[in-house]
């Protein structure tokens, strides 16, 4: 009866305490290098009924269990485990609480400490194989850690978990060091208390009976010193036994040794000038040999060579075509290229990206060095890690030699012909053929010019001439230079200077007069010393009238001594050139031709004395027509008693008597206006 009583109370306190205390879960085991275990757990809540934790262990999971550790200050989470050796086998654990009564509460889950199998070992290979029972939630993955030189530990690789509840783990680590120990253990993170459950250690000595790793080749580039060198970044072998690089060039189909860097495995460069990589792309490779047997690494399968530029210079466009051959095999691939020139042995400028392969810049002066490279970037940084690789091409320079250019184009005039066109005079001194000349024309000096003719010649050096006679003479000025082409591309090449043709403006004026009016002639070499003026009288043109020097552009012409001719006068101008000029040259340059018309004015006396002053009766006329003259005279009964077509012959009376006699008179102005005067005229005796 006392004993019932006694379980009854048991079961009543843990009925009450049951939000309380309880046994504390293990969260790490981790195995010591001595085999002991270090333990560490949960605090569970309500340490005022706290007395002791109980730490019990066993080799298999049915025990038997016996108690390893009392703890009796409820803070503490940690403690270890001495006297076993989990080195050489797993251990199971669980944990007791005993409350402050003595009551002796359930334990926690049962837990197994990782354990690592011995290691096997195939043809450089170390095979781990390991196995646990923690914890729900601790961790998502085991860390296999690698102890290489001793004393020296380096984590591996990441195995996740396994979320079917297998407790059985392999990993493999391919041995890379020629014949020494290593030794190995796997540790995982809790993530509750963030502590380490760690495995035993297992080790042994092995080989490395593989071939190395091929080291990996970052760039290849070209250092544009004199000689230029080719340089070439290689990344370590991810084996640790690599004890040289063995350099070689790839050169019809074939690698050839060319050099070798010993004694160490690390990121290094490797330059040399044996090859011109102004000549062509280079190829340069590294393999890796081992220390052990002398074994090489495979040549790597994305061969690498600089990149080979050229440049022409398209001088019919002024533009040079920068090509290049592309940087094949980067380890990320190439992003772009960046081009970047230099003028007349300047400073390197940055001039363009592209991802292609060609590209051009417009707009290069003549007489002048260009030199061009480019650089490639990978896409981001390289597999081996480190920063974005790049590589420079050679350097390669031209110069902007441009087509044989006349050194002269003078114009030498613009003059007006007997037909009114326009001769267009020009001279070129060239020793080299020329392409033709464009000439151009404008009816202001600084207005808009046009094209008038494009025409083709392969002369050089000589005197040029064009008509033009889409033109109006009479009532505008015209304004002309011309340009010469070049002869291999037919581009401008050098234009001569701006002239003009005379227009002159030729009117009656009074006290019969003609004024002339015209605008200089302003582009002479020799300069303009004056004007000719030109006049003709019944249609032909004599010695000049009068000279005009340079400066004025008005002259008044004064026609009385020819009243008797038939009043229509034609003018024209003649530019005259100065001496002085640097060509030789002595030119003239004519105006149009203009008409000045006189009015025809026709004097008729009202009576003659056949014994006096006056003995005939004659009309006096001024600039009339002889041509088309007539007088005729009447008596009062309306007979014709006389006529004649002579304007210089009148009429005498002769026959008749003293009377008041009619007259008729006919004759055509200057202008062909046909007119008539009537009147009469009394004859005296």
């Amino acid at each position: 009866m006392k004993q019932l009583i006694t379980y009854i109370a048991i079961l009543f306190y843990l009925s009450s305490t049951a939000q309380n205390i309880t046994s504390p879960q293990i969260r790490c085991l981790a195995v010591l290098p001595n085999g002991n275990i270090s333990v560490t757990w949960q605090t569970p809540p309500n340490p005022a009924q706290f007395g002791s934790y109980q730490i019990y262990a066993a080799t298999s999971a049915a025990g038997s269990y016996t108690q390893s550790l009392s703890i009796n200050v409820y803070a503490t989470n940690n403690a270890t485990i001495t006297g076993v050796n989990a080195n050489s086998g797993a251990y199971y654990l669980y944990m007791r609480t005993i409350t402050s009564t003595s009551v002796t509460l359930p334990p926690s889950d049962t837990v197994r400490t990782i354990f690592l199998s011995p290691i096997t070992s195939s043809v450089s290979i170390a095979q781990l194989n390991f196995s646990d029972e923690l914890p729900a939630a601790q961790g998502t993955s085991y860390n296999v850690i690698k102890e290489y030189p001793v004393g020296t530990w380096t984590s591996l690789a990441s195995l996740p978990k396994n979320a079917n509840g297998n407790i059985n783990y392999a990993y493999s680590d391919t041995i890379s060091v020629c014949d020494d120990t290593s030794s190995y253990r796997i540790e995982i993170i809790d993530t509750v208390l963030h502590c380490t459950s760690v495995s035993n250690v297992r080790g042994g000595r092995f080989q490395d009976k593989n071939k190395p790793s091929t080291p990996y080749v970052d760039s290849v580039s070209v250092i544009n010193s004199t000689p230029p060198q080719v340089i070439m970044g290689i990344s370590p072998a991810y084996s640790q036994d690599v004890k040289c690089f063995m350099i070689h060039v790839w050169n019809i189909n074939t690698y050839t040794k060319i050099d070798s860097i010993c004694n160490y495995n690390q990121p290094t460069t490797y330059t040399t000038t044996a090859y011109n990589p102004a000549q062509g792309p280079v190829s340069l490779s590294a393999i890796s040999k081992d220390s052990c047997a002398g074994e090489l690494s495979i040549f790597p399968s994305n061969l690498q060579k600089t990149i080979y530029l050229h440049a022409s210079y398209d001088f019919c466009n002024k533009r040079a075509i920068i090509n290049w051959t592309p940087y094949d095999n980067m380890v990320t691939g190439v992003k772009s290229y960046e081009i970047f020139y230099s003028v007349n042995g300047g400073a390197y400028a940055h001039l363009g990206d592209t991802t292609a392969t060609v590209f051009s810049q417009n707009g290069l002066a003549p007489g002048t060095t260009y030199c061009y490279y480019v650089r490639a970037h990978s896409i981001g940084k390289t597999i081996a890690g480190k920063d974005t690789a790049s590589s420079t091409s050679n350097l390669f320079c031209i110069t902007t030699l441009n087509p044989p250019l006349p050194n002269v184009a003078y114009l030498s005039n613009v003059t007006v012909n007997p037909q009114q066109n326009i001769d267009v005079e020009w001279y070129v001194n060239s020793i080299d053929p020329i392409g033709g000349f464009t000439i151009y024309r404008s009816t202001s000096k600084n207005g808009t010019y046009s094209l008038v003719k494009n025409t083709a010649f392969t002369r050089g050096t000589g005197n040029y001439t064009y008509t033009d006679s889409v033109v109006n003479t009479n009532s505008t000025e015209y304004f002309y230079y011309v340009v010469v082409l070049d002869s291999a591309c037919k581009n401008p090449a050098i234009q001569t200077d701006t002239s003009n043709s005379i227009l002159l403006k030729a009117n009656p004026t009074p006290n019969l007069t003609a004024t002339l009016h015209w605008n200089d002639y302003s582009k002479y070499a020799g300069n303009v010393t004056g004007y000719n003026v030109y006049r003709s009288v019944n249609g032909v043109f004599g010695s000049p009238v009068a000279f005009v020097p340079s400066g004025s552009n008005v002259f008044v012409d004064d026609l009385s001594p020819y009243a008797d001719k038939e009043g229509m006068f034609l003018y024209y101008l003649e530019a005259i050139e100065g001496s002085g000029n640097p060509y030789g040259f002595a030119e003239k340059s004519w105006s149009n031709y203009d008409t000045v018309y006189i009015d025809a004015n026709l004097y008729i006396p009202n009576a003659f004395d056949v014994h006096g002053v006056n003995k005939v009766f004659l009309p006096i006329g001024a600039f009339v027509d002889n041509a088309d003259y007539k007088l005729s005279i009447y008596n009062r009964w309306g007979q014709k008693i006389y006529e004649t077509t002579d304007p210089n012959k009148g009429w005498d009376g002769s026959g008749h008597e003293e009377d008041v006699y009619a007259y008729m008179v006919q004759y055509k102005t200057s202008v062909g206006e046909y007119r008539q005067r009537n009147g009469t005229v009394t004859l005296i005796r």
